[in-house]
């Protein structure tokens, strides 16, 4: 699975990459392993999966940049992911997979202890969010600029959990006149395993620029490559330690 994933990206890492030897220490796909940052494996991950009679689950945005289905746990991921006590989110995905600095990650809206606990449920999990910001390095178009994003708990279950993410950029080209959706679906497959599937929508609060394609075919293509590398990272993670 995880050379799957980076197969999604070689067209974008030729392009990007040095001349050097691929598999050496200077290759881009070679990140370290900072610990058991997925957590400990959880037994009733190892069950099959249940759906729930008459569920209906939150619709992907305009654009799936990616679904494929995950080595991990749904209980052992969705804390990682969510629960403030895993240093998953912020420390393996953002800074080290993403590269982004100074990263805030506040604190959830409400039941900040509680939320992704395993077999834990409330109602008042939903709608539930946390902001963070952080700063995105320098790319070929623009230079490092500051992310302030929202993420909000849409839909919160045994058999899936929703996340959807609000950012703005305004340092950024245009920022002003747009906001960034992202959307994460994480479906509990059993036995161990997950489906992820992750989508994109731009939204023009006062309508859309004259750039507005170039705005979408710039958002699609960033976000997919952050789609890839969640992947990746929590397949790495979940082949460390399993």
């Amino acid at each position: 699975m995880l050379a799957a994933l980076r197969e999604l990206r070689q067209g974008d890492k030729k392009r990007k990459k040095k001349k050097g030897a691929i598999g050496s220490t200077e290759d881009e796909d070679y990140k370290p392993i900072l610990g058991p940052l997925l957590g400990p494996a959880i037994k009733d991950d190892k069950k099959d999966a249940k759906v729930p009679s008459g569920v209906t689950l939150p619709e992907s945005l305009e654009f799936v940049g990616l679904e494929v289905d995950l080595p991990v746990g749904f209980q052992r991921f969705r804390w990682a992911f969510l629960n403030s006590k895993s240093y998953f989110f912020k420390d393996a995905f953002l800074n080290d997979a993403l590269k982004y600095d100074k990263i805030t990650l506040e604190r959830w809206s409400s039941n900040e202890d509680q939320i992704g606990l395993p077999s834990l449920l409330d109602d008042s999990f939903l709608n539930a969010t946390r902001e963070y910001s952080y700063l995105m390095p320098k790319s070929a178009f623009v230079k490092a600029n500051m992310c302030y994003a929202t993420l909000q708990i849409i839909h919160y279950d045994e058999y899936c959990f929703v996340i959807k993410e609000k950012t703005l950029t305004p340092e950024v080209p245009y920022g002003n006149t747009f906001i960034a959706w992202t959307q994460y679906s994480v479906i509990n497959t059993g036995n161990d395993t997950c489906r992820m599937i992750c989508s994109v929508e731009a939204e023009f609060p006062n309508g859309p620029p004259m750039v507005a394609r170039q705005i979408k075919s710039g958002m699609r293509s960033g976000t997919a490559e952050k789609f890839v590398q969640l992947g990746e990272t929590i397949c790495r993670y979940a082949d460390a330690f399993p």
